[in-house]
């Protein structure tokens, strides 16, 4: 997308409405793009009057009438005074009130002939186009589900049926059944015949890839039958493929039936037995009497411009089919009306997070000493960071004024349920949400140094960066580890491959040597074995990619990573070798880090600080310690003691109660209240906002922090003085202060 720079004059406020927002579901969104519901307009136009066009016309389209439908124009040399009987030639009438498209010169009425046509031309394309789809699907879905031998014939006939050319097999089947131009399914048939083996080919790639997904073995293992899991779980992920194709395929059907009667086998109206009035017969008779050269245009002119109108509709229903159908690419609260109010344009630069509105420029957060007792440099400044998905009255606001500073050298921790907007808050900074996503306000600067290569130095304001910075800072300054970053890499590349890509692209300088040479540093930076550069994704273990993964984001020697849960979906003795290496390279190379993870107890072994989020707002901001030991917030307090305790007797499982909110339709007050034991009055009205507390370096958002208000002994534990290298555990509720675990033992 590309951003106006006129600036809105009202900047939408982020934050939760005042009262809960209630949308009623839609099952199906109508077409939001111009160019679909321009096809849909076309193709209605087109469908009616197929529908109803035999009912309207004027006149039967093989009516005659020689006297009056035509200009007779005397022969020369013949008449009075020639001595030769007077002879005549017919000519077509031009378009009058009597017939709105003129005539032929066989003294037949045009609109009522290609009212006529339309109808058969739109039926053959749609039943030809449903024959072949069925058809694709059949041989396609089945060959690519049931694999072995069963694959291997049908695909043998779908290759088959690719090899033979189109055009001469339609020609030859409709030269060799000479009655097919009277009947709309028996030139359909010939059509789909020669239509299918493509689609047939697409289909059955697209089911060898959902076949081994996971969602498919799942209903393998809960005994449901082949044909079911065809039609409940593989063609339903196969639906915008399959309409794309239904719809091209009525284009191809449409243009070849025209193209039969244009060559003369799709059977003439006036033959025994009589073919059926189409578009391309009239084109025939139009080019066979002259038409062009005669300069009667209403007779070729009005088939050929529905021919290219109905193929226009067909096109621009494609292109917006996908999103039309598959709710995954529905841009859902961005409509064009509201995204030109907020000063988008719909020019889509894939990886560029638009930003709307006046960015506000907050002071800048308290200066917290980190565990260590040192003020290190900020390596990157977010300030009332805002982001909403969608536009208008269906924007969620899903990061709402966050203020954060990750300092050089140190490792920020984001914890919080899913949905909290701590992956949003992250890929924000850098701009690299997808649509919908958009930037409401806040500020993100980078202060770049870079400790290797040529990167941009200086401070960067990362929200008004053009792509050519931000394409020079990502990786190089700012890499990321995505949340299945193992299932990040691709599948039909060697890993080698992949690293040297990368480093051909920001490392131009480095030789093919070179750049081997540092891919297999890299990996043995992360515990792999060198040789693997020759291996492909798949053969290696979920660590092991996960460890690549790492290896191509420290590749670039960045000042800055952004580690998105880069643990899920290992079990712990993998978790705890990343970790490890995690805090090995961090100590090693110096860089920073935003580590972002649902685990609190995780968090306390590698940050220096850790900031809590809930429903999109910074709940709770503290070093890694003194927020472990000594919550302020209840919802942290419940976010530690969801882990049972590895030490002393056994207690019962609190955890917090209920679900995280709904950002649509968020809670009046504290958006914690409904799950808070010590929920006030005050809680159910006033949302707090994140503040110093009793002046130390920790911030809390909680009313109970706040006047008179009467602290919860569980949240006021006194903060640790100093516990660098002292021994902790996860205490239960209720019992002394926990202390921290040392590194490199199990939680």
């Amino acid at each position: 997308m590309t951003i106006d720079s006129t600036a809105l004059s009202t900047v939408p406020v982020p934050g939760p409405t005042p009262d809960p927002i209630f949308r009623k579901a839609r099952i199906l969104r109508l077409p939001r793009s111009p160019k679909v519901i321009a096809g849909l307009v076309i193709l209605a136009v087109f469908a009616v009057v197929a529908v109803i066009g035999g009912w309207i016309t004027p006149y039967s389209p093989n009516a005659t009438d020689p006297q009056n439908w035509v200009q007779h124009i005397l022969v020369p040399g013949t008449g009075p005074g020639t001595g030769f009987p007077a002879n005549y030639y017919p000519l077509p009438l031009p378009p009058s009130g009597a017939h709105w498209l003129g005539t032929t010169v066989f003294a037949q009425d045009v609109w009522s002939q290609v009212l006529a046509s339309t109808q058969a031309t739109l039926f053959v394309g749609l039943l030809a186009a449903a024959i072949a789809t069925f058809l694709s699907i059949l041989f396609g879905v089945t060959a690519g589900y049931f694999g072995g031998g069963a694959d291997e014939v049908l695909s043998l006939i779908s290759n088959v049926f690719l090899a033979i050319p189109g055009l001469p097999l339609l020609i030859v089947l409709a030269d060799y059944v000479p009655t097919a131009g009277s009947s709309i399914f028996l030139v359909a048939v010939i059509i789909a015949v020669t239509a299918w083996a493509y689609s047939s080919r697409v289909l059955r790639a697209q089911t060898l890839s959902l076949r081994s997904r996971d969602f498919v073995e799942a209903a393998r293992v809960s005994g449901e039958g082949r044909a079911r899991i065809i039609v409940v779980e593989i063609l339903p992920n196969l639906i915008p493929i399959v309409a794309a194709s239904f719809l091209f395929t009525t284009l191809y059907a449409i243009y070849a039936y025209v193209a039969i009667s244009f060559l003369g086998l799709g059977g003439s109206p006036t033959s025994s037995p009589p073919g059926l009035w189409n578009w391309g017969e009239m084109l025939r008779e139009g080019f066979a009497n002259n038409a062009i050269r005669g300069g009667w245009w209403w007779w070729w002119a009005p088939p050929g411009l529905c021919v290219a109108l109905l193929g226009t509709g067909l096109a621009l229903l494609n292109f917006g089919i996908d999103e039309f159908i598959n709710p995954r690419l529905r841009v859902a609260g961005l409509t064009r009306k509201k995204a030109k109010k907020a000063g988008i344009t719909f020019h889509a630069k894939l990886g560029l997070t638009p930003v709307i509105g006046g960015r506000s420029h907050s002071a800048s957060p308290p200066q917290h000493l980190p565990a260590g007792g040192e003020l290190a440099d900020p390596v990157l400044e977010i300030h009332g960071l805002s982001v909403d998905y969608g536009y208008g009255d269906e924007a969620v606001h899903a990061v709402v004024d966050c203020d954060l500073v990750l300092r050089r050298g140190r490792v920020l921790g984001l914890a919080g349920e899913s949905g909290s907007g701590k992956t949003t808050l992250a890929l924000a900074a850098i701009r690299l949400l997808r649509t919908p996503a958009v930037i409401t306000g806040g500020q993100v600067l980078f202060h770049s140094r870079p400790i290797g290569g040529d990167g941009p130095k200086g401070t960067i304001d990362m929200l008004a960066a053009g792509a050519d910075t931000l394409r020079a800072v990502r990786w190089s300054e700012i890499s990321v580890v995505l949340q299945s970053s193992m299932n990040a890499l691709n599948p039909v590349i060697t890993i080698g491959a992949q690293f040297d890509d990368l480093l051909r692209v920001h490392r131009p300088r480095f030789s093919r040597s070179d750049r081997h040479e540092r891919s297999g540093e890299l990996l043995d930076m992360v515990g792999i074995n060198a040789d693997r550069l020759r291996s492909y994704p798949h053969e290696l273990s979920g660590g092991m990619r996960q460890r690549a993964m790492i290896a191509m984001a420290l590749a670039l020697e960045p000042q800055v990573m952004i580690l998105d849960e880069p643990t899920t979906a290992l079990d712990v003795v993998t978790q705890r070798e990343i970790i490890e290496e995690l805090i090995a390279l961090r100590d090693r190379l110096g860089f920073a880090a935003i580590f972002i993870t649902h685990d609190l107890s995780l968090l306390v072994e590698i940050a220096d600080e850790i900031a809590v989020m809930y429903a999109g707002r910074l709940m709770e901001r503290a070093p890694a310690a003194a927020l472990f030991n000594a919550p302020r917030l209840p919802y942290t307090h419940g976010l530690i003691h969801c882990f049972p305790p590895m030490h002393g007797k056994r207690s019962r499982m609190l955890g917090i109660p209920g679900s995280p909110p709904d950002l649509r339709a968020l809670p009046q007050g504290c958006a914690f209240n409904p799950r808070c034991t010590w929920a006030m009055e005050r809680c159910r009205h006033e949302v707090p906002q994140l503040a110093p507390l009793n002046g130390s370096g920790r911030e809390v958002a909680c009313w109970l922090h706040s006047g008179d208000a009467k602290v919860p002994a569980e949240l006021a534990r006194p903060d640790p003085p100093s516990i660098v290298g002292e021994p902790v555990s996860i205490a239960p509720p209720g019992s002394a202060s926990p202390s921290r675990p040392p590194r490199g033992v199990g939680r």
